[in-house]
């Protein structure tokens, strides 16, 4: 059947775009929900996924960094964390404040599953390249996320941050999304396929 995704990021405390997101993760046509971080407000993320009925999980952003730890008690978001979907999907999330290590960890998590194809990775910061580039045209990604996609090719790589370089590129194969949505008012719906890979993406308008 497919796993089909709601990706968001960068709400940054705002009520339509909660307000939409909740509506449209619930219109029933997604299987799960992500948020790749920057709510600000602990309050606003635990409002949020109180109010989604499918299952839902974030990460941290840089910008909830200052009250993580009240964030994480509130919600299911996270710094890192290795989810099974179900016994095919894999969901990985890298937030704002990581493991040195976080190459390794994420090679054993995605070998150790065996299909990245099947294997979706969620990070609040781009990788190096794709989705970076700043209005100075300076380039902030991360290089160790780059090195995964190209070694590891998972079907899907998110991300946010950057808000003004929102869109949909590919990097070897995989997928790579930067859904910051404060500045668009959009985010994406994502289609894994039965047999692995991204079969469809769609940008979808939450605010005008």
């Amino acid at each position: 059947m497919g796993l089909k995704l709601l990706v968001t990021s960068d709400f940054h405390a705002k009520e339509d775009l909660k307000e939409a997101a909740i509506e449209e993760a619930n219109s029933g046509d997604y299987d799960l929900y992500l948020n790749l971080g920057d709510f600000i407000e602990p309050e606003y993320a635990e409002d949020l996924f109180d109010r989604i009925e499918i299952p839902g999980l974030g990460c941290t952003g840089n910008r909830d960094l200052f009250d993580d730890e009240e964030m994480l008690d509130k919600a299911p978001v996270f710094h890192f964390l290795e989810a099974d979907v179900d016994e095919e999907y894999l969901v990985i999330l890298i937030g704002g404040d990581f493991p040195d290590d976080i190459k390794e960890q994420v090679t054993d998590i995605i070998e150790e599953h065996g299909d990245s194809s099947k294997v979706i990775v969620g990070s609040h910061y781009p990788p190096l390249k794709v989705g970076d580039r700043i209005h100075s045209g300076d380039r902030i990604g991360f290089g160790e996320f780059r090195e995964l996609i190209l070694k590891q090719k998972p079907a899907l790589w998110a991300n946010g941050h950057v808000h003004e370089d929102f869109g949909e590129r590919e990097l070897m194969g995989t997928k790579v999304l930067n859904a910051a949505a404060e500045s668009t008012g959009k985010a994406f719906s994502v289609t894994i396929g039965d047999e692995g890979g991204v079969e469809e993406v769609e940008e979808i308008t939450l605010v005008e």
